[in-house]
Protein backbone atom coordinates (compact mmCIF):
# COMPACT_ATOMS: atom_id res chain seq x y z
CA UNK A 1 0.00 0.00 0.00
CA UNK A 2 1.22 3.51 -0.73
CA UNK A 3 0.61 6.68 1.25
CA UNK A 4 -2.46 7.35 -0.88
CA UNK A 5 -3.91 4.07 0.36
CA UNK A 6 -3.95 5.13 4.00
CA UNK A 7 -7.53 4.81 5.19
CA UNK A 8 -8.79 6.94 8.08
CA UNK A 9 -12.17 6.46 9.73
CA UNK A 10 -13.68 8.87 12.25
CA UNK A 11 -16.50 8.59 14.75
CA UNK A 12 -19.98 8.99 13.35
CA UNK A 13 -20.97 12.65 13.80
CA UNK A 14 -24.61 11.99 14.85
CA UNK A 15 -23.47 9.43 17.45
CA UNK A 16 -20.81 11.81 18.69
CA UNK A 17 -23.30 14.67 19.08
CA UNK A 18 -25.74 12.34 20.83
CA UNK A 19 -23.09 11.24 23.36
CA UNK A 20 -21.98 14.83 24.01
CA UNK A 21 -25.58 15.88 24.67
CA UNK A 22 -26.01 12.94 27.05
CA UNK A 23 -22.97 14.11 29.00
CA UNK A 24 -24.06 17.76 29.02
CA UNK A 25 -27.61 17.04 30.17
CA UNK A 26 -26.79 14.38 32.77
CA UNK A 27 -27.42 16.77 35.71
CA UNK A 28 -31.03 17.19 34.54
CA UNK A 29 -31.58 13.64 35.77
CA UNK A 30 -30.89 14.85 39.29
CA UNK A 31 -33.88 17.18 38.99
CA UNK A 32 -36.07 14.49 37.47
CA UNK A 33 -35.17 12.04 40.25
CA UNK A 34 -35.91 14.66 42.88
CA UNK A 35 -32.39 14.70 44.31
CA UNK A 36 -32.00 18.41 43.57
CA UNK A 37 -34.72 20.87 44.50
CA UNK A 38 -35.98 23.47 42.06
CA UNK A 39 -34.90 26.29 41.44
CA UNK A 40 -31.20 25.72 40.78
CA UNK A 41 -28.64 27.46 42.97
CA UNK A 42 -24.94 28.22 42.47
CA UNK A 43 -23.59 24.66 43.02
CA UNK A 44 -26.07 23.39 40.40
CA UNK A 45 -24.85 25.96 37.87
CA UNK A 46 -21.26 24.93 38.59
CA UNK A 47 -22.12 21.27 37.91
CA UNK A 48 -23.88 22.28 34.66
CA UNK A 49 -20.80 24.24 33.56
CA UNK A 50 -18.44 21.37 34.39
CA UNK A 51 -20.51 18.75 32.53
CA UNK A 52 -20.88 21.09 29.54
CA UNK A 53 -17.10 21.53 29.41
CA UNK A 54 -16.64 17.76 29.68
CA UNK A 55 -19.07 17.26 26.78
CA UNK A 56 -17.19 19.79 24.63
CA UNK A 57 -13.86 18.16 25.44
CA UNK A 58 -15.30 14.72 24.63
CA UNK A 59 -16.70 15.88 21.29
CA UNK A 60 -13.64 17.93 20.23
CA UNK A 61 -11.25 15.09 21.01
CA UNK A 62 -13.23 12.52 19.02
CA UNK A 63 -14.24 14.88 16.18
CA UNK A 64 -10.67 15.38 14.92
CA UNK A 65 -8.86 12.15 15.83
CA UNK A 66 -9.37 9.09 13.61
CA UNK A 67 -10.69 6.01 15.42
CA UNK A 68 -9.31 3.53 12.86
CA UNK A 69 -6.23 3.88 10.66
CA UNK A 70 -5.28 1.29 8.06
CA UNK A 71 -2.04 1.65 6.09
CA UNK A 72 0.81 -0.51 4.81
CA UNK A 73 2.23 -0.91 8.33
CA UNK A 74 -0.95 -2.35 9.77
CA UNK A 75 -4.15 -1.50 11.57
CA UNK A 76 -4.51 0.91 14.46
CA UNK A 77 -7.79 0.89 16.37
CA UNK A 78 -7.17 1.31 20.07
CA UNK A 79 -3.97 -0.68 19.75
CA UNK A 80 -1.64 -1.42 16.87
CA UNK A 81 -1.86 -4.66 14.86
CA UNK A 82 1.05 -5.10 12.39
CA UNK A 83 -0.07 -6.12 8.89
CA UNK A 84 2.24 -9.16 8.84
CA UNK A 85 0.57 -10.50 12.01
CA UNK A 86 -3.03 -10.24 10.76
CA UNK A 87 -4.21 -13.38 9.00
CA UNK A 88 -7.95 -12.98 8.64
CA UNK A 89 -10.64 -10.36 9.19
CA UNK A 90 -14.32 -11.28 9.39
CA UNK A 91 -17.30 -9.03 10.00
CA UNK A 92 -19.50 -9.61 13.01
CA UNK A 93 -22.39 -7.63 14.43
CA UNK A 94 -21.03 -4.04 14.55
CA UNK A 95 -17.49 -5.40 14.97
CA UNK A 96 -14.62 -7.08 13.15
CA UNK A 97 -12.96 -10.28 14.33
CA UNK A 98 -9.26 -10.34 13.54
CA UNK A 99 -7.19 -13.53 13.59
CA UNK A 100 -3.73 -12.33 14.63
CA UNK A 101 -0.39 -13.78 15.65
CA UNK A 102 0.42 -12.55 19.16
CA UNK A 103 3.35 -13.83 21.25
CA UNK A 104 3.80 -16.81 18.94
CA UNK A 105 0.14 -17.86 19.27
CA UNK A 106 -2.78 -17.33 16.91
CA UNK A 107 -5.54 -15.42 18.72
CA UNK A 108 -8.79 -13.74 17.80
CA UNK A 109 -9.23 -10.07 18.61
CA UNK A 110 -12.61 -8.39 18.39
CA UNK A 111 -12.62 -4.74 17.36
CA UNK A 112 -15.88 -2.96 18.11
CA UNK A 113 -17.10 -0.61 15.40
CA UNK A 114 -20.10 0.77 17.27
CA UNK A 115 -18.65 4.26 16.83
CA UNK A 116 -18.76 4.06 13.01
CA UNK A 117 -21.61 5.05 10.76
CA UNK A 118 -23.41 2.31 8.84
CA UNK A 119 -21.64 3.16 5.57
CA UNK A 120 -18.23 3.34 7.26
CA UNK A 121 -18.88 0.00 8.96
CA UNK A 122 -19.60 -1.67 5.63
CA UNK A 123 -16.54 -0.07 4.01
CA UNK A 124 -14.26 -1.11 6.90
CA UNK A 125 -15.46 -4.72 6.89
CA UNK A 126 -15.13 -4.98 3.12
CA UNK A 127 -11.67 -3.40 3.10
CA UNK A 128 -10.33 -5.58 5.91
CA UNK A 129 -11.91 -8.75 4.52
CA UNK A 130 -10.35 -8.18 1.12
CA UNK A 131 -6.92 -7.30 2.47
CA UNK A 132 -6.52 -9.96 5.16
CA UNK A 133 -7.41 -13.43 3.88
CA UNK A 134 -4.29 -15.50 4.49
CA UNK A 135 -4.13 -19.09 5.66
CA UNK A 136 -3.82 -19.38 9.43
CA UNK A 137 -0.69 -21.37 10.46
CA UNK A 138 -1.19 -24.49 12.53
Amino acid sequence: MSDEATHLYYSSKPRLIHMALNIAFAPVLLYLLGVWAWPPVLPHYIVFAITSLMALHYARKRWTAPRLVLDEKGLYCGSFYPAENIYRAEGSIRSVTLTVLTDGKVKEKIISLGWASRDDYKAIVQLLSERFQREVPK
